[in-house]
């Protein structure tokens, strides 16, 4: 006796848009032409013929390529087909759900992936949440771990330096203890006001040349834990913007301002903010002489807009981390580890106030408040 096959398919197609009703989920697929479009219509007429288990699996996964990760324990699907991370309502962006798919694919860690996406849900601009990631994944931009992404800024260099030894041994200090090393096995040389760290029983230079003893400017971990006795402090420049040159940019400290006072509409193109953007636009941006390129670290939930001229190559936030100066001409590559944690130690008090806020938050707003308690757990 045949066994009655029970899927049930129907096929719509509008122009180059092709829509899939599989069992009552919709699939969507906008292709790059009516041929194709057409293409797919009839393939899925033809499923329809014959909705087999094997045609229906391989014609859903067609239409919506991240079919394979759904068994993934982070992700559930409700009946309308839309993705969300397990325990939250806020509905996954599709080009985000395919590169989970990807990384997934790769054996690849997603964990960036969800980092970005649940510091996303806590940006309260709902068309941030739809464009953000579509913008980064059009150029490219990084995504570390923490969650946090990688833009560029063309700033000027000021007359000004501050004083920069007080913000450099915490992060070599943090650095080594991120590596599994102690701090007490390094010593702090400075040589000609040149600062770095040695293995106390190597003491050379980056060179290989034997370092004299009156360079060793002290141990790291007794320099940490005395920083506020410290004496020959180091110079360190200080960075403004091209536009109005009011803003103080220091390597090693976040920039920020009032999100109130950024404008949070993506039809204004140049408009009050903070901007960072894609290599492309910040290497055609600034005074035309001396630009200076920062490497900044971007939380998603401080994203106000991302305008679409200049092809989306750059974005409006309230608040950037600027951590080193890069070399884009020459595709300098960037590493970020330590500076993620000075970050995240920013982050901890902004997510700390915010809480306060959501302390008997219900719905979507209590889903925040997790998200801010799982943060905060991470970032400690």
């Amino acid at each position: 006796m045949s066994q009655i096959n029970k899927n049930q398919v129907f096929a719509i197609r509008s122009d180059k848009d092709v829509t899939a009703l599989v069992n009552g989920i919709s699939y969507y697929k906008s292709e790059a032409d009516k041929v194709k479009a057409q293409s797919l219509y009839e393939k899925v007429k033809t499923v329809a013929l014959n909705p087999t288990n094997q045609l229906v699996g391989e014609l859903v996964e067609e239409f919506d390529p991240t079919q394979r990760i759904y068994d993934n324990k982070s992700l559930v699907r409700d009946d309308l087909g839309n993705w969300y991370l397990k325990g939250y309502s806020e509905p996954l962006p599709t080009k985000l759900l395919s590169k989970m798919k990807e990384f997934i694919d790769k054996g690849i860690t997603i964990t960036p992936l969800v980092n970005f996406w649940k510091l996303l849900m806590l940006n309260p601009a709902d068309h941030v949440k739809h464009d953000l990631y579509n913008f980064m994944d059009q150029y490219d931009f990084p995504i570390t771990d923490s969650g946090y992404f990688i833009a560029y800024k063309s700033v000027k260099k000021t007359k000004k330096t501050y004083k920069a030894v007080n913000m450099w041994i915490p992060k070599e200090y943090i650095q080594l203890k991120a590596s599994g090393k102690d701090p007490n096995n390094y010593t702090v040389v400075d040589k000609n006001g040149e600062f770095s760290i040695v293995e106390t029983d190597i003491l050379t230079d980056n060179n290989g040349d034997f370092i004299m003893p009156e360079h060793a400017a002290g141990n790291l971990e007794e320099m940490f834990q005395s920083m506020n006795d410290l004496g020959g402090d180091v110079d360190a420049p200080e960075f403004t913007d091209w536009h109005q040159g009011s803003t103080q940019i220091r390597l090693g400290s976040p920039v920020s301002m009032d999100r109130d006072k950024c404008d949070s509409n993506p039809n204004n193109s140049c408009s009050s903010g903070l901007h960072v953007g894609a290599p492309g636009y910040v290497k055609g941006f600034g005074g035309g002489g001396g630009n200076v390129y920062l490497a900044t670290l971007v939380n998603p939930m401080n994203v106000v807009a991302c305008p679409a001229d200049y092809s989306y190559q750059k974005m409006r936030c309230c608040e950037y981390y600027a951590y080193g100066i890069v070399d884009l001409d020459n595709d300098m590559e960037i590493t970020t580890p330590y500076f993620e944690h000075d970050y995240k130690t920013w982050e901890t008090e902004s997510l700390e106030e915010k809480l306060e806020q959501y302390q008997h938050a219900k719905g979507e707003a209590a889903e925040h408040a997790t998200i801010m308690r799982e943060r905060l757990v991470m970032v400690a």
